[in-house]
């Protein structure tokens, strides 16, 4: 008989194994493991970072709603020490042809200071700009 290997499933192996799906455009699997990480998350840090990427996939999966739903409940708690999340509702905003509501997230993310996601803000921006007709 083999040996028996002990398992403990953690927030990073599920939210690995979704990021992995998702790559593959594996949607529905990747939100399978991704919800799964979340749930095991053991920082705040790590339970946001799960439900931002469980939202783009829950976006690619056509599922725009929840995702909104799922990115603005997340705003609410951790908002203020999560800009990124300003950045996320924008784009789902945006495919929902929510133009005026992703303008106002993505200039939210941009006077936050954070840099992470600077350049594809601002190309959403300019994209936004474009679709109001404020160039």
């Amino acid at each position: 008989m083999g040996e028996v290997i002990s398992f403990q499933p953690s927030c990073e192996f599920y939210f690995n194994l979704g990021m992995t799906a998702f790559s593959k455009n594996r949607y529905k699997k990747a939100i399978v493991y991704l919800e799964r990480a979340q749930t095991l998350a053991q920082t705040d840090d790590d339970y946001v970072f799960a439900n931002c990427q469980l939202a783009i996939c829950l976006q690619y999966d056509n599922r725009y709603n929840e995702a909104i739903s799922q990115l603005e409940q997340l705003n609410n708690h951790y908002g203020k020490n999560h800009p990124e999340i300003q950045y996320f509702l924008a784009n789902c905003y945006a495919f929902m042809n929510q133009f005026e509501d992703s303008f106002q997230c993505v200039q939210r993310y941009l006077t936050s200071g954070q840099q992470e996601f600077k350049a594809e803000a601002m190309d959403l921006l300019s994209q936004l700009r474009t679709e109001l007709g404020n160039f």
